[in-house]
């Protein structure tokens, strides 16, 4: 609930200041609107915004564009002068705050940047419309990125009818809630099935379990890399360790087992460590249908 009013208020707050208070000139007004122009750039590239509605990702440029607008034809000169540093204070600070958000941004784009060695798979969720909650490169998009050898890992979700993960006004201690929860997962490649770990509950969130970190889980041989499904609904696994797999074969079913805050589902690629052993390899990117997905990217 906090994130959730975190990321309604906060760019609100952020448009309503540019757009209501009043610059002196036509400079202080280019200035605002660059600052909080590469700040709502920022917050548009790294927040889930799936969290609040992914509909609401979409209209804030138009918002931006507005307060921008209002801002511009409340320019007055004030009745008294300041004094003559406050304009070089502000242009100092504001000049300060623009380098800053501008290496934010740069930062996060860095994440959208195709790694070298990418394996291609086919999507693992065909029934739905899913959106990318950690993914990319960089830290600012991706909670993995410096998880070994997690860092090029997907976690994703269900969207929903109203462009969210779980149903509005909704229990969300209950998993059925989710979109994503018990959605069907085929077989990402060809290949052969390593590992089928089953047999740990679904919980309830926000209960994680910090021990089994991924839970009801599959390692699938593939390519020469092994691939991870994680968090896995009970009881739905369909395959077995040696079994040979192919890309139109249903494995299991996304769950909420494991080190997981709600259901979704959790792929990332490895090689070399220890057989047939999960978390302990080198990381290898990966690409669904063609396209390396980064947070908010939906398919």
């Amino acid at each position: 609930m906090i994130t959730l009013l975190i990321m309604i208020i906060v760019p609100l707050f952020l448009l309503g200041v540019l757009g209501l208070v009043r610059q002196a000139n036509r400079f202080r007004w280019l200035i605002s609107v660059l600052f909080y122009g590469l700040t709502m750039v920022f917050l548009w590239l790294v927040f889930p915004w799936d969290v609040v509605s992914i509909w609401y990702k979409k209209i804030i440029p138009m918002l931006y564009l507005a307060a921008v607008a209002l801002a511009y034809h409340r320019i007055r000169e004030p009745e008294k002068s300041p004094p003559a540093w406050e304009p070089w204070l502000n242009l100092g600070i504001n000049g300060l705050m623009i380098v800053f958000m501008s290496g934010l941004i740069w930062k996060s784009l860095q994440g959208y940047a195709v790694p070298v060695g990418v394996i291609e798979l086919v999507s693992p969720l065909r029934d739905g419309t899913f959106v990318v909650g950690h993914g990319g490169s960089s830290p600012f998009i991706n909670g993995h990125s410096k998880v070994r050898p997690q860092n090029h890992a997907l976690d994703i979700q269900g969207l929903n009818r109203w462009g969210r993960r779980s149903e509005p006004f909704t229990d969300l201690s209950n998993l059925e809630n989710y979109a994503i929860f018990e959605k069907p997962i085929h077989a990402p490649c060809d290949g052969r099935v390593l590992l089928a770990v089953d047999g740990f509950e679904d919980l309830i969130p926000p209960a994680a379990d910090r021990k089994n970190l991924a839970g009801n889980h599959l390692l699938i041989a593939c390519r020469g890399v092994e691939i991870v499904l994680a968090h896995l609904k009970q009881g739905s696994i369909r395959v077995s360790a040696g079994q040979a797999v192919d890309t139109q074969m249903i494995l299991a079913q996304v769950g909420n087992s494991g080190n997981t805050s709600e259901p979704h589902l959790h792929i990332h690629a490895e090689r070399g460590g220890e057989p047939a052993t999960i978390l302990n390899g080198q990381a290898v990117p990966i690409s669904i249908d063609g396209r390396y997905l980064v947070r908010g990217d939906t398919f």
